[in-house]
């Protein structure tokens, strides 16, 4: 498949909608992914920790961009050396903030996040990440279980742009985002949303991907 665009909403996008996020028509350059697809990405995510990140990358890549001809669908050495390295950043926010659907009622914790990927690694960073988020923060909070409830992106050559939606047991991860935010605002705290924020691998230097442009137009993108 040639698509180089790879949308995935919470819900259909009536076309009011799609105008207003400036989002494409549907086509042989672009794919709006079904709620099944969710459904399936779900599954692979919120039982990695019991089956493995590798086991998760051999599958979710193909969710995500099944037969990709423009994209890394592979989990080879290659591929895991870059995803590793890839900077991420994340914004760490509550889903009060949001008019969510009455469907999303477990979930407690929004996690926007923009992934400024270089072909043609967009998916295969995406799904790392993916999987990565959910092995990290359980093992970083005392062994927490917690689920991803949804979530959605859009998959663009200029990067991908998402929010996860997670449910209360993300609470702990929240609270120390929260707590280095208020103990170094100037690194983990947006002086114009204020907003916790976060950027992976945290031992990057990040202060290009969490500019004050990136955070506004990832809260751009989810809003």
């Amino acid at each position: 498949m040639s698509a180089h665009s790879y949308f995935l909403f919470f819900r259909p996008l009536a076309r009011r909608a799609q105008r207003q996020l400036n989002v494409p028509e549907e086509g042989q350059d672009v794919v709006h992914s079904s709620s099944e697809v969710r459904e399936e990405i779900l599954a692979v995510v919120n039982s990695a920790w019991d089956t493995g990140i590798a086991v998760g990358m051999a599958n979710l890549p193909a969710l995500i961009a099944p037969g990709s001809t423009q994209y890394r669908l592979d989990s080879e050495l290659l591929t895991i050396r870059h995803v590793k390295q890839t900077s991420i950043l994340l914004i760490w926010m509550k889903t009060s903030q949001f008019n969510l659907h009455r469907k999303f009622k477990l979930a407690r914790f929004a996690v926007a996040f923009f992934i400024p990927s270089i072909a043609p690694y967009h998916v295969v960073d995406l799904a790392y990440f993916l999987l990565r988020f959910q092995d990290y923060y359980i093992r970083d909070c005392d062994y927490i279980r917690f689920n991803l409830v949804s979530v959605s992106y859009r998959l663009e050559i200029g990067g991908t742009y998402g929010l996860l939606l997670c449910d209360q047991n993300l609470g702990a991860a929240f609270a120390k985002a929260t707590l280095r935010a208020h103990q170094n605002p100037a690194e983990f705290k947006s002086s114009q949303y204020h907003h916790p924020i976060s950027v992976w691998p945290p031992d990057s230097d990040s202060s290009a991907v969490r500019s004050n442009a990136n955070i506004t137009e990832l809260l751009l993108k989810v809003k």
